[in-house]
């Protein structure tokens, strides 16, 4: 089993030392028994706005030694995006940390219209993170709606990955797609998906509901946080069902190449 903590909360424009000192509090306050995994959402330190650029300069690096602390603190892995820029780009960039270190960081792929696709630059390629025993893939939002990049491969035996893990700003008029487009990715990949998605409204006035949710490798939602507030959702994955589903139903055998 693996336990995971899936923080939804709410991102406070412009304000980035609020928002750290803010999960700060969450996680004495609501982290009420030991986790394995602890993931925040999307740009989970400033949320979206037209200043990206600005905020991935002023604060990027008091973020990533935020996320390495708590990784120590939790004795946890430890899951989040932000802007980082590097030379004249900015990138939303996913890190993973464990207690030991930085495990690996993901460039989103897919750039959604707007503010994102005119300040940041798309990454090229995916991270696979092994920890904990299993495998996961790290993608970030719009990702979800693209099949083909969430797609898990399957040689000799072996799967690509394990678990999906979408950090997210989806907006509160596609929520619902969220969780479906979710669903989906878990039930044609045979793995499990995690969602965690913000509350409030962020820099550029879109407001957010929420979502944040696990679905297992049948799309069937095994948690779900409440709508419309901030929560640590603590949810434990069985893998071993995991394994033994993808043995009854071995459809992974047929995947087109």
């Amino acid at each position: 089993m693996v336990t995971v903590g899936l923080v939804q909360a709410d991102i406070q424009p412009h304000a980035m030392e609020h928002n750290l000192h803010h999960y700060a509090e969450m996680l004495e306050r609501e982290l009420i028994k030991p986790v394995d995994l602890l993931v925040f959402p999307e740009m989970f330190a400033c949320g979206f706005s037209s200043v990206l650029r600005e905020e991935a300069r002023a604060w990027s690096a008091q973020c990533l030694d935020f996320l390495q602390q708590t990784a120590r603190q939790q004795n946890a892995n430890v899951v989040a995006s932000l802007p980082v820029a590097e030379q004249d780009q900015v990138f939303n960039r996913l890190h993973w940390y464990s207690p030991e270190g930085l495990l690996g960081q993901y460039d989103k792929k897919h750039l959604f219209f707007g503010d994102e696709q005119a300040l940041c630059t798309a990454g090229q390629s995916r991270t696979i993170i092994s920890t904990l025993g299993y495998r996961f893939l790290p993608l970030i939002c719009y990702d979800v709606r693209f099949p083909v990049w969430s797609r898990n491969h399957y040689d000799n035996g072996q799967y690509a990955y394990d678990c999906l893990v979408y950090v997210a700003n989806f907006p509160a008029p596609r929520e619902e797609i969220l969780q479906q487009l979710a669903a989906a990715r878990a039930i044609e990949n045979q793995a499990y998906a995690i969602v965690v998605n913000r509350v409030g409204v962020d820099g550029n006035g879109f407001p957010h509901v929420g979502g944040t949710a696990v679905f297992d490798y049948e799309g069937r939602k095994v948690a779900a946080a409440a709508q419309n507030q901030e929560q640590i959702l603590i949810v434990e994955l069985d893998f071993e069902k995991l394994q033994t589903f993808r043995e009854r139903i071995p459809i992974a055998k047929q995947w087109d190449e």
